[in-house]
């Protein structure tokens, strides 16, 4: 287990920054996410945590002592990649066993069936990786990651290659495991579900930059940028300009954000004509035509009650509304109301 800290952490390709000023402190057991979209940095920045790249600049500090320059084999970092990297050739238990071929053998599987155990394949050794199942694999290269009990454990987009079903239990199973065994974890994904089901705290990165830290509720509720609002939420946010005819509004409010569940059927509200229904199982998400534009609108049924051209009233609470400046930076404690006009 190990308190993990980046300073200002750069990474330059030879035409692009790939990591731009990234500051973080991770603390000691704490599972934190690296989300984002493809090509956002949190790659980059997990292969620099690992070793794999050397950071143009800044500081990467584990337990305060600082390891830009120690080789990645020094580093006791465990790492399961997205492809896993299982070696064809060799059994469940001498892949399991590789990164120890250099200890002592009782030792080693020992350890090696600990942690088949743990991840639950200890009927599975003798097999090959091509007789396995790709949840089966995955649980493979996490048994190998944590063979030398790593002071952090790095998981890069490690479900992206399974099925639904097993995303599922997948994540309920990383997560145990980390707790079990209270190492340090690091999550890089695209998948927002992944992100905010599984980390105690979520990074959202975009262009190499951090748009924000914190809770899955606190990048929900209260998005710091307007990247961050229309990137987390499905279906996403309504993303609306300010019009002023019919919302009182702050001057400096660009972009009034509005999550499509906080609106609500209201005997008194603006009037909205249903443009299209898709019912997704036990709740059923339409777009209507309002005074504000067509938004996305939640029905909390599985047999949705309204049909495309009927016409009914919607209305919010004004503290679920979430204001954005030019900048796309959120205004604190300002909110939207609408006005008469509005309901006509």
């Amino acid at each position: 287990m190990a308190e993990v800290e980046l300073r200002n952490l750069r990474k330059d390709w030879d035409t692009a920054t790939a990591v731009d000023d990234v500051s973080i402190k991770i603390e000691n057991g704490e599972f934190l996410a690296i989300l984002g979209p493809s090509g956002c940095g949190k790659s980059t920045t997990l292969f620099m945590l690992a070793g794999v790249y050397l950071p143009t600049s800044g500081d990467i500090m584990f337990d305060g002592a600082r390891v830009n320059d120690v080789e990645a084999r020094l580093r006791n970092v465990g790492i399961v990649f997205q492809s896993y990297a299982l070696y064809p050739n060799m059994s469940v238990l001498q892949n399991i066993l590789f990164p120890t071929r250099f200890q002592k053998t009782d030792d080693a599987q020992a350890r090696a069936h600990e942690m088949a155990e743990l991840v639950q394949i200890t009927d599975l050794l003798g097999r090959r990786p091509s007789e396995l199942s790709g949840g089966q694999q995955q649980r493979v290269a996490l048994a190998r990651a944590l063979i030398k009990r790593p002071n952090l454990l790095l998981l890069d987009e490690p479900l992206s290659n399974l099925d639904a079903t097993l995303r599922l239990s997948m994540r309920a199973e990383i997560r145990r495991i980390t707790r079990e065994l209270g190492v340090t974890t690091i999550l890089v994904t695209h998948d927002q579900l992944e992100a905010t089901t599984m980390a105690d705290r979520v990074m959202c990165m975009n262009k190499g930059r951090i748009e924000q830290v914190g809770s899955a509720a606190d990048l929900y509720l209260r998005p710091d940028t307007l990247f961050v609002a229309g990137f987390i939420g499905s279906p996403p946010i309504n993303l609306i300009p300010p019009d002023r005819d019919v919302l009182s509004l702050p001057d400096r409010c660009h972009t009034l954000g509005l999550r499509p569940e906080a609106l609500r059927v209201s005997e008194v509200g603006m009037p909205a004509t249903v443009l299209s229904v898709e019912p997704m199982g036990r709740e059923a998400m339409m777009t209507v035509d309002t005074p504000l534009g067509d938004l996305r609108f939640i029905e909390a049924t599985a047999q949705p009650k309204y049909r495309p051209r009927d016409l009914l009233r919607l209305t919010f609470d004004n503290a679920d509304t979430i204001l954005f400046d030019a900048k796309g930076q959120r205004i604190p404690e300002a909110h939207a109301t609408l006005k008469e006009t509005a309901y006509a």
